[in-house]
């Protein structure tokens, strides 16, 4: 009985150890198949984090690359370049205002002449450029003579232009209708003020050098309101511009606009 006791004892004994041993395999497994199956679930968060990260950068190259498209193509588009104008000898002037009358407007073609006053024309090319043209009035129209302009409306525009004196250039040309000339106040005073001859006045020639001549556009010349002659202050026009203009002279036609163009 004692030995078949004993026996027993060590079955019971050798069967818990493999029960034992079952359970520690069976735990091992389950902890690396769970540890496996966490390893993989960070793994696919991890590409698809990568991969919402590389839509994101590829989004915004998307955007930047739209953005520049924009701004080669789209902004081209709304806004054309503008036309080859050649050496900048021919200027459309736009007259607004014209016989006093608010919105009548009309367009002046001048050809300026290097070879009649290098000096005069490349003043002219200057104050083209930067503008100098727009809102300006003709505050001196003498019927059958000149119109006179070239003082802007704004005085502190003027002001950077009013000790630029010009030296003369030789009389090449005589001011017969047609021909746009500087205006003086004696030698060397050439500054921005020019005037339209309206007829043939060829007694100017001794002093004053045209630069120019209308190609096109007489008819909108001879049509700037003449009504205030010569009466405005140029005076107050340097110092106060076209707010004194426009409360005391509203019927003065002006230069709306001044730009080169080709032919």
């Amino acid at each position: 009985m004692k030995e078949n006791d004993g026996k027993a004892t060590r079955k019971t004994i050798l069967q818990q150890l493999v029960i034992a041993l079952l359970a520690t395999s069976i735990v091992v497994v389950t902890v690396k198949r769970f540890g496996e199956s966490n390893w993989h679930a960070s793994s696919l968060r991890d590409e698809h984090n990568r991969a919402d990260d590389t839509e994101s950068k590829a989004a915004v190259a998307n955007l930047a690359d739209i953005t520049a498209a924009e701004r080669e193509g789209g902004n081209a588009a709304a806004v054309s370049p503008p036309a080859p104008v050649g050496d900048k000898t021919l200027v459309k002037f736009v007259f607004s205002n014209l016989d006093g009358e608010v919105g009548k407007e009309g367009e002046v073609i001048v050809r300026l002449k290097p070879e009649w006053a290098p000096l005069g024309v490349k003043r002219i090319q200057e104050l083209t450029e930067t503008k100098f043209w727009d809102e300006c009035r003709a505050f001196r129209v003498l019927p059958r003579f000149v119109v006179q302009l070239g003082i802007n409306g704004d005085p502190s525009v003027q002001k950077l232009w009013r000790g630029k004196f010009l030296e003369d250039d030789p009389v090449k040309a005589s001011n017969t209708r047609g021909t746009v000339t500087f205006a003086t106040a004696g030698p060397g005073s050439r500054t921005t003020q020019i005037f339209f001859n309206t007829v043939n006045n060829s007694r100017l020639d001794n002093d004053f050098v045209p630069f120019g001549e209308v190609e096109s556009g007489m008819d909108v010349i001879d049509r700037v309101y003449s009504g205030y002659k010569g009466t405005v202050d140029q005076g107050n026009l340097q110092s106060l511009g076209n707010m004194y203009l426009k409360k005391n002279f509203p019927k003065l036609s002006y230069i709306k606009t001044a730009i080169f163009i080709s032919g």
